[in-house]
């Protein structure tokens, strides 16, 4: 007896399917069947077509079909000040307004301008998702950009420090214009602190909330042990900066008087929901709290890169995650590159350190590292039944993608470019025929452009680059 097929919102057919599951699956004629914002089904087209009837049918025509990349770590609101800070931001570098001066004086229109540039840019590469990690001063203005475009995020309060006394060897991030706006006290980052989780009582939305600490030495041990303590009982995670620099992971180590994760296992701020953003410095003595702890690294290959760590210090990611350290990928903030990068950079410069990295290790990180990094690996990351249905297509007529003989080494290191062709999120297509059927496209770039003049005007800065304009 022939068994009459379900119903179903989507089907997406005719796809070299990577799932990511526990096998790694690759269906080469792969199919994804959608109903609401779930996936429901995934499998060889052929068995698929005959069990499942779609309200709508995409055919990816042979094309690439993976989970959506996730960005764990994308200061979202830097967008539009690319061209006016360059090289290592952290170090400032001559008179006038620094880098912090600038975020200083983003107002929620410059946030939202910025975020939707970024979302949009997100969905073109690949990125269904991405973790702000508590560096928009208004989290609401980021949130609102995202939902428009269509892009999932996660969210949290802005600015949690109460000790910047370490700042000196980062001077370009800390300036009297940011401490007036987001003042370093315990009293302010306590009463503030959590204030995003109130995302995650949406169980089908998009926009999700984490608590955050700005870290790189200034959260006190109070302030850290509250944030981890407000993590662990809702169920969310805790993310931080550390080891993005190597004077300040110096200064960090002569305050504490042992190694940082030494320091911070005793401190009892570690575990599986803890995420480390950059540790561009491992030492000896912290291996075995990393790997102990279980927690996650959040790599941005290209701040390392800038930074010249490499000639100081060789990454130790990749040995790390080797060992079984959670690894994930970010960008950090796009000022010198587009989001997609990470995962090209990332195997170069690990087979650089000498600890080559496969392109499948690469996406891997892109996917099931970063879902767990962001606390989002229950709804994505890879291409199941019973996960949300954040997927990309790629497009058909990308000489980036051919020839075509191994999807995860031309998504990695030739494809890594705007070469998504159809994009869902939450089960909706956010981008089609590599164009956003949702906001004007054109508008939003123009919104970012006009938000970076008046920035520029705001703060007396002329216009950058070394020719002269006439």
């Amino acid at each position: 007896m022939t068994t009459a097929p379900e119903a179903c919102d989507l089907l997406v057919k005719g796809g070299e399917v990577l799932t990511l599951d526990a096998r790694r699956t690759v269906y080469t004629a792969g199919a994804v069947a959608v109903r609401g914002h779930t996936i429901v089904a995934v499998g060889p087209e052929a068995a698929l077509l005959p069990r499942w009837r779609a309200a709508r049918v995409l055919d990816a025509g042979g094309a690439i079909v993976h989970p959506g990349f996730i960005d764990a770590h994308l200061h979202i609101n830097a967008h539009t000040c690319r061209g006016f800070f360059q090289g290592d931001s952290s170090q400032g570098g001559g008179r006038g307004p620094n880098y912090a001066d600038w975020k200083a004086a983003l107002r929620p229109e410059d946030e939202e301008a910025a975020a939707a540039l970024g979302g949009l840019e997100l969905l073109r590469h690949g990125y269904t998702a991405f973790l702000e990690p508590g560096s928009a001063f208004e989290p609401d203005a980021v949130a609102a950009a995202a939902r428009a475009v269509g892009v999932r995020c996660s969210l949290a309060d802005p600015y949690l420090w109460d000790d910047p006394s370490l700042m000196d060897v980062i001077p370009g991030l800390k300036s009297p214009s940011l401490f007036a706006r987001v003042a370093p006290t315990r009293e302010r980052a306590l009463r503030l602190l959590g204030g995003q989780l109130h995302r995650n009582r949406d169980p089908d939305g998009i926009l999700h909330g984490h608590v955050a600490l700005y870290g790189e030495g200034t959260a006190s041990d109070e302030l850290f042990r509250a944030a981890k303590a407000l993590a662990d009982r809702e169920g969310v995670v805790l993310n931080s900066h550390l080891g993005y620099d190597l004077d300040m992971a110096a200064a960090m180590e002569a305050r504490w008087g042992r190694p940082r994760f030494a320091y911070l296992e005793a401190l009892g701020v570690l575990g599986p929901n803890a995420t480390f953003v950059h540790m561009n410095v491992i030492r000896d003595g912290d291996v075995a709290p990393i790997l102990g702890a279980g927690l996650s690294i959040v790599w941005c290959p290209l701040a390392y890169l800038q930074k010249g760590i490499s000639l100081r210090l060789p990454t130790r990611i990749p040995e790390i995650r080797r060992r079984g350290a959670s690894v994930a990928l970010g960008t950090d903030s796009a000022r010198q590159s587009t989001v997609g990068d990470a995962p090209f950079l990332a195997v170069h410069l690990a087979a650089e350190a000498g600890q080559p990295l496969a392109p499948e290790d690469a996406i891997e990180m892109a996917t099931l590292g970063a879902a767990r990094a962001a606390g989002l690996d229950r709804l994505v990351g890879s291409l199941e039944p019973g996960k949300r249905a954040d997927l990309v297509i790629r497009r058909r007529d990308a000489a980036e993608l051919g020839p075509g003989i191994e999807a995860a080494h031309q998504l990695v290191t030739l494809g890594h470019g705007p070469t998504a062709d159809t994009v869902l999120v939450n089960g909706q297509v956010v981008l089609e025929g590599g164009r956003s059927p949702r906001v004007d496209e054109l508008a939003v770039i123009a919104a970012a452009r006009a938000s970076a003049g008046r920035l520029a005007a705001r703060l007396g800065l002329g216009a950058p680059g070394r020719w002269p304009r006439v």
